[in-house]
């Protein structure tokens, strides 16, 4: 059972593993898509804002019209006591102390919505400063995304390009070699040819002081000057 358990594990690891892969391979794109999501879960929080704000400015007119309805109706029951007018008085009254119980509570509900007010204010200021910060950090992980590929890129082209130059240095030897054979060859035929030409022999007599017959002019003015003085 120990076995078993064991190998379940490893294929739920091995499932995990290409997931996590996936993720890791798409980590900028997940946090653009995170960014965006923040983004309109702040656009949602401003609109419920501006929905407080209104229902809390609704509520601050209202207040006002009762307090401004408080103030006629105890204008109306001081003058209804002073004409002696107990029972419109007391009618009066009672339409009051209903306008104060609204007014409190209305008083209540506004309090809280300022508060509630506040609070998203500052929520939404907190996230905005957020999104800006995380917005800088797309930004600079794109940079660096884009200066690791052209590293990469341009390690691959230095290498492509070492190796072309190895590749034109071998050519270039191959051809300066040929180019030494070429002529080793040909100085060796030439020796050849003068070899069994006598032209080599030739060489070796003029060097030894020994003449070899062949066309002289200083022979030739040496024997003019010894039969004219003759």
């Amino acid at each position: 059972m120990s076995l078993l358990r064991k190998l379940n594990t490893l294929f739920r690891a091995s499932a995990q593993e290409p997931a996590e892969r996936l993720v890791e391979a798409n980590s900028i794109r997940i946090f653009e898509q995170e960014i965006r999501d923040a983004e309109a879960a702040i656009l949602q929080a401003k609109r419920q804002l501006a929905v407080v704000m209104a229902q809390k400015k609704q509520l601050t007119r209202h207040n006002e019209m009762l307090q401004e309805s408080i103030a006629r109706r105890e204008q109306q029951a001081c003058i209804a006591m002073e004409q002696q007018q107990s029972e419109l008085a007391e009618e009066v009254a009672t339409l009051i102390a209903e306008e104060e119980f609204i007014l409190r509570d209305q008083r209540s509900q506004t309090d809280y919505l300022s508060k509630q007010e506040t609070v998203l204010k500052q929520q939404l200021r907190r996230a905005a400063q957020s999104i800006q910060k995380y917005r800088r950090e797309l930004h600079l992980a794109k940079a660096n995304r884009s200066a690791q590929q052209a590293m990469t890129s341009l390690k691959g082209y230095s290498n492509g390009l070492s190796v072309s130059m190895q590749d034109m240095t071998a050519s270039l030897n191959r051809i300066q070699q040929r180019q030494t054979d070429f002529a080793d060859f040909d100085t060796a035929m030439t020796e050849i040819d003068e070899e069994f030409s006598g032209h080599s022999l030739d060489k070796k007599l003029k060097s030894a002081g020994i003449k070899t017959g062949e066309y002289d002019a200083q022979a030739v003015l040496e024997r003019l000057r010894k039969q004219r003085a003759a």
